[in-house]
């Protein structure tokens, strides 16, 4: 007997790949020996596929559901077709379409999470009942006697496939031309406590790391994601106040991979406006021209602080598919032994993540928001590092 869900679903994703080696065979021998056109050798294989992988799931991954017959092998032709490939073209759609990805990676993401939706369905649906006991009661239907009168599953054998497919076609129209006012809303409350904690924080001492850091997490809010990491480097050799007029005047800027080029706008007091063409490399490639309003403040002769909002960002090419709306960077230099500490908090607020996607897309979001933070660390304490000759180690 398959003890748990998880052992249960490596089963049925391993009984799934040999149907799909079966149904690749097939299809080879049906149109390379037998000479079949491709349709109807297609359908033949698919439909071997099915046949393979529910007698196998039937005998082996649903083993203690018991045997059910044709009944529970229509239901299993239904739930294959709904969901394998009505499911993956509305998933290819939306990947494609709205987040903009490759067809191959959309294909193969596509795949990936519809795998996990027939799991699903095979299991509350297609095997959800055994032959010894009473059917497993499904909210939406009504058990009936077992005296020769059939199951009432009408309503039931359709509403979980049906509800699955509308909820996947829903996300298609998820993608919106500017962040939604209650994604704006969040995002401004999380600012306002996020800015409240820097300041409280700003003006204390923290030890020397020499080592790149970088940690943080996402928060759901209503219609968006807010992402929320922070770092920190350690610039060996430098003093603060050369740190600062560095930053503030710059030259060449920051040898950085996510930026393409930038140029001063305009400067002021402590503060300046900056253009910069910011390139995010993931599965999809985005560029954005953005401008940021930086504003830096000398706290106490060991440490000051840098407030950098983005008041604009348009993607490039037109068009707006939500990975960043909004994009403030928080800075802490700190003079210590040996050199400068600097510290950042970066916030982003983002479209949020359909529910189907989540377990694929979230972990891909992390990854590219962990490796930006260390890698705009890492360039600025190349930046900074003293040079020989250069002001900053005199």
């Amino acid at each position: 007997m398959v003890e748990s869900s998880r052992h249960r679903f490596s089963v049925f994703i391993a009984i799934g790949w040999l149907g799909f080696a079966l149904q690749l065979t097939a299809l080879a021998l049906l149109t390379s020996v037998a000479h079949w056109p491709w349709l109807p050798a297609t359908i033949v294989a698919v439909e071997l596929a099915v046949v393979h992988n529910f007698i196998w799931h039937e005998h082996v991954t649903w083993r203690d559901r018991g045997v059910a017959g044709l009944t529970r092998f229509a239901r299993f032709n239904i739930a294959t077709g709904i969901t394998s490939i009505a499911g993956n073209v509305v998933l290819m759609a939306i990947y494609i379409g709205v987040l903009g990805l490759p067809p191959i990676v959309a294909n193969a993401m596509a795949v990936g999470t519809m795998s996990v939706v027939n799991f699903f369905v095979a299991d509350r649906w297609v095997f959800a009942t055994t032959v010894n006991s009473p059917p497993r009661r499904i909210r939406g239907t009504r058990r009936v006697k077992r005296t020769g009168q059939r199951d009432s599953t009408s309503a039931s054998s359709v509403s979980p496939v049906v509800v699955i497919f509308v909820a996947v076609l829903a996300l298609s129209t998820t993608a919106s031309a500017a962040p939604p006012h209650e994604a704006v809303d969040a995002w401004n409350r999380y600012v306002v406590e996020t800015e409240a904690r820097f300041e409280a924080a700003a003006s204390s001492s923290r030890p020397a790391d020499h080592d790149v850091r970088a940690d943080g997490e996402s928060l759901g809010v209503p219609s968006g994601t807010i992402s929320r990491w922070r770092g920190s480097a350690f610039i060996p050799g430098a003093r603060l106040d050369q740190v600062l007029n560095r930053l503030q005047y710059p030259g060449t800027p920051p040898p950085q991979d996510d930026v393409v080029w930038s140029r001063v706008i305009s400067r002021g007091h402590d503060s300046l406006r900056v253009f910069i063409r910011l390139v995010r490399h993931a599965i999809v490639t985005v560029t954005y021209d953005t401008e940021h309003e930086m504003t830096f403040r000398r706290r106490t002769p060991t440490i000051a602080t840098a407030r950098s909002v983005a008041t604009r960002i348009d993607e490039v090419g037109g068009g707006d598919r939500g990975f960043l709306w909004r994009l403030n960077s928080y800075w802490r230099y700190e003079q210590v032994a040996g050199g400068v500490r600097v510290d950042l908090e970066s916030l982003t607020l983002s479209r949020d993540v359909p529910t189907l996607i989540r377990p694929i897309a979230s972990p891909i979001v992390s990854r590219i928001a962990r490796e930006s933070t260390v890698r705009t660390l890492e360039a600025l304490r190349k930046y900074l590092d003293p040079i020989p000759g250069d002001s900053l180690t005199r």
